[in-house]
Parts: structure tokens; C-alpha cells; sequence
């Protein structure tokens, strides 16, 4: 039924078989005339009319829009990995609304089969925001084959949070900038691409704060300013010394590093001990935390896996942090 809406333009709604469509006009009379002209016959031939596009044209119109909103690894190591395995079983040729769930089941099975079931998961939950993203932009068919493949069994491997000590070990035989970095790491728990990235803009050395960003959530790059504490903001500035860039962290010619994926081996080795990587730097933040008596809350808020929050409560977070940061970390562990 037609209705006015607050614009003063009135917008006709025809629903037939539990599909809704609905369309904005001038006058209500052109509403309803709107209404009256839809009936099933008439919605079947603009469906049969529709051109889509190939697989390919779809996969390269998701993956452009990708690249500016996800980081290079995501891109690299997932959106186009599940593409070329997904062309792998159907012609990149075929158009969207040919793709049956027949061939997303089958491709999902091979990839539990011969990888595992979390890889097969991971592609599949690739695909599906793909194909989500297509139905908004492309006009895809609004069954999404991907959603009916249910999801495979998975085997849970614990992850590997390395002893404190063994942290102080690989920490005495960094190189002194290393040092600091693996410091930043732990004091802030932030990601490796997060302090690859960071620059002296960043670091608050005057109030004692750290600005960390990130694309994780939704919306696009976002950042959180986090305390640092006594010690962390000490070696900062003995860093900040000796700096060649306007990064933080970067090689002696002042060019920036990539991905810095052998340190961590080779410093484990080097202290003999169970290698461990940057990312459980961080849940060993979380685990220090949680074993200081700490509560979830206020773990989640250091690892910042909640939006932004208003002014008020951020400022007030952010005390929270500088005082639960130094407890765990206020005396020198080494």
C-alpha cells in the first residue's frame, strides 16, 4: 500500500510471493498506478531479461573494491587464492546466475578433503562476501549458492602462546631497535603491520600515547590511541634519537620494512627456544592479563576488537588501560 513519506514523496510497495519491491513517485495516484501494474508475469520477464555478469567480470569488480578495502595480505593470501580455486571447478566464463550450489559444494568438499576444513571455511566465507557484495552492487541473484554449503567440521589446534620468559630470552639477543619493537609489541599488543606502519606522528611522547590503526573492522581504517607505559615510553624515546624516518620502525637507510616474517625464527633459534610468532606476542599480552586478574572487558578493550567509542567513555577506557597496562607491565620482567 502507498505511503507518504517525510520528503513529501510518496513511495508504492507491491509484495508477490514474499518478494518486496518498492519505488518512489511525485503523487500518490502514481503510486498506486505503480502498484497495480506488478504482477507476477510482469516481475518473470524483467528476471528473464536480466544480463549478468560473468564470473570473471564479478570476480574482478570484487577483488578492485578488495584492494582498497581490505590490507595486501587479506587480498593476497585470501580473496584471490578462493577465486582461482573456485575457477578451478566452473568456467570463469559462465555468467553469475549460472553457478549452481551443486558446484560451490563440490569445490568447498575437495578443499576440506585435500586441505582442511577450516581452509574450506575460510574460502567459503570469502565467496559468500563476495557474492553478498555483488547482490548490492552488481545486481547478482539474490540466492547466494555459498550460503547453502553448510560448513565443514573443524579441528581446533590451540595456538601457541610462548612462556614469559621465553619472550625475555628472544628479547636479549634482538638488536637493540629490535628490541623496542618486540617491547611495543607486547606493551600495546598491536599487530606486526600495525608498528610496521607506525610513525613518529603516531607516538605521543609529551602525554605518553601511542596512536595504533587498523583496517580489522568494518568501515574501512580506523585508529585507537592506547597508553604507554613507563618503560615502553622510556626506550621510545631513546629511539627517537636515533631515528632515520618518519617511521617508527624501518631499516637503517630509513626504508620500510615488509613483513620482517624471519625474525621471530631466527631470534627463537638464536635463544634456543620454541619458536614462536608476532601474533602470539600478542596473545601473550591478553594471556599476562588475564592471569593478573584482569576482566574481559578490559582485555578487549587493549586489544581492540570494539568500535570506537564516544569521547567521554574513550578518555575514560583509555585511564583504564594506562593503569592496568603498568600493573602487568610496570616492572622490568628481564
Amino acid at each position: 500500500m502507498a505511503y507518504r513519506e517525510k520528503n513529501g514523496k510518496w513511495r508504492g510497495v507491491k509484495i508477490i510471493d514474499y518478494e518486496k519491491r518498492t519505488k518512489t513517485f511525485k503523487t500518490e495516484r502514481q503510486a498506486i498506478r505503480w502498484e497495480e501494474d506488478q504482477t507476477v508475469e510482469l516481475w518473470k520477464t524483467e528476471q528473464e531479461n536480466i544480463s549478468y555478469p560473468s564470473l570473471a567480470e564479478w570476480s574482478v569488480e570484487y577483488l578492485e573494491y578488495a584492494e582498497e578495502k581490505f590490507v595486501p595480505k587479506t587480498l593476497k593470501e585470501e580473496k584471490v587464492p578462493a577465486f582461482n580455486r573456485l575457477f578451478e571447478f566452473v568456467s570463469s566464463a559462465l555468467t553469475v546466475d549460472r553457478l549452481s550450489v551443486a558446484d560451490c559444494q563440490r569445490m568447498l568438499m575437495t578443499q576440506a578433503k585435500h586441505r582442511s576444513g577450516n581452509a574450506a571455511n575460510k574460502d567459503r566465507k570469502n565467496l559468500l562476501a563476495a557474492w553478498n557484495w555483488g547482490i548490492k552492487v552488481l545486481k547478482l541473484p539474490k540466492d547466494n549458492p555459498f550460503a547453502d554449503v553448510d560448513l565443514f567440521p573443524v579441528e581446533q589446534q590451540p595456538k601457541y602462546v610462548p612462556p614469559f620468559e621465553d619472550f625475555w630470552k628472544t628479547h636479549a639477543v634482538a638488536r637493540p631497535k629490535d628490541q623496542v619493537f618486540l617491547l611495543t609489541m607486547l606493551h600495546t599488543a598491536a599487530r606486526r603491520g600495525e608498528l610496521l606502519k607506525l610513525k613518529w606522528d603516531d607516538v605521543d611522547l609529551d602525554n605518553g600515547k601511542i596512536r595504533l590503526w587498523t583496517r580489522k573492522r568494518t568501515g574501512g581504517k580506523e585508529y585507537d590511541w592506547l597508553p604507554l607505559t613507563k618503560r615502553l615510553r622510556r626506550e621510545l624515546e631513546e629511539h627517537f634519537k636515533d631515528r632515520t624516518s618518519e617511521l617508527v620502525f624501518c631499516r637503517s637507510d630509513g626504508s620500510p620494512y615488509k613483513w620482517r616474517q624471519h625474525l621471530m625464527k631466527i631470534l627463537c633459534e638464536r635463544a634456543g627456544v620454541k619458536h614462536f610468532t608476532f601474533h602470539a606476542i600478542r596473545h601473550l599480552t591478553a594471556s599476562l592479563m588475564a592471569e593478573g586478574g584482569k576482566d574481559m572487558a578490559k582485555i578487549q578493550a587493549i586489544l581492540r576488537h570494539k568500535n570506537l567509542m564516544t569521547t567521554t567513555i574513550y578518555i575514560h577506557r583509555l585511564g583504564i588501560m594506562e593503569n592496568d597496562l603498568e600493573d602487568i607491565f610496570g616492572e622490568d620482567e628481564e
